[in-house]
């Protein structure tokens, strides 16, 4: 039996937190379809199950940190991008739109934890976390539209709203296509109209719809960048 292991500086509880959430989402990685349980993760991690109850609640506050990491790293990428980004408002836009769509397709991870937290998660969380867990995400959200709104020259507040009704078109479309792979291989299934979906594709083409209608016209990408928004 494995004695519950107490840090002590900031450094080392950070530490710990962070061995704690990088066994989760190895675990996560195995099986995208379910989360592991406090004491998987607490083995996987080397740690005793009570170690991980000082750090997190239980395994949905787990997940939850996990998302909101996963996504904070995803939008400071895109964060990242529109500061640097060169060239027209128009080419700027179609760029990201290959650069997002390709991102998203080779991070399968990402919209697997949304799909979790929209599902599972947030429904177990206690309100006062998801407000936290809401609001970190609102933060780096924020910034990333202020960006946005400096690149393309946007009156303050466009940038937020084209970058939320993006991420809820993508999780729609993910959500559309994320199916187990007995249901999509199935000969019934080739008869509905879902089974001619191609996520990676489709999304380059909502959001360029999307944000034509919304912003303006811009060339269209030729498809999802492989290399994504790095």
């Amino acid at each position: 039996m494995r004695m519950v292991q107490y840090a002590t500086g900031a450094k080392e509880k950070k530490a710990r937190q962070e061995d704690i959430l990088a066994a989760a989402l190895s675990l996560f990685l195995e099986d995208t379809r379910r989360a592991p349980s406090v004491a998987a993760i607490a083995a996987k991690a080397g740690l005793a199950k009570g170690t991980v109850y000082l750090y997190f609640d239980g395994k949905e506050q787990v997940f939850a940190s996990l998302l909101v990491r996963e996504w904070r790293g995803f939008i400071e990428l895109v964060k990242r991008y529109f500061e640097t980004a060169s060239g027209t408002p128009e080419r700027i836009v179609a760029d990201f739109i290959a650069g997002y769509a390709g991102y998203i397709a080779s991070h399968p991870a990402l919209m697997r934890l949304d799909s979790m937290g929209y599902a599972v998660l947030e429904p177990n969380l206690p309100e006062d976390k998801l407000l936290t867990f809401k609001m970190e995400l609102a933060a780096v959200l924020d910034e990333a539209g202020t960006v946005v709104d400096r690149a393309l020259s946007l009156e303050p507040g466009r940038g937020v709203k084209l970058l939320v009704a993006g991420f809820a078109m993508t999780r729609g479309l993910w959500q559309i296509n994320d199916l187990p792979d007995a249901v999509l291989l199935s000969p019934e299934y080739a008869l509905h109209p879902f089974s001619r979906l191609d996520f990676a594709p489709d999304l380059v083409c909502a959001l360029v719809d999307y944000w034509r209608g919304a912003w303006g016209d811009f060339p269209a990408p030729e498809g999802p960048d492989p290399q994504g928004l790095l």
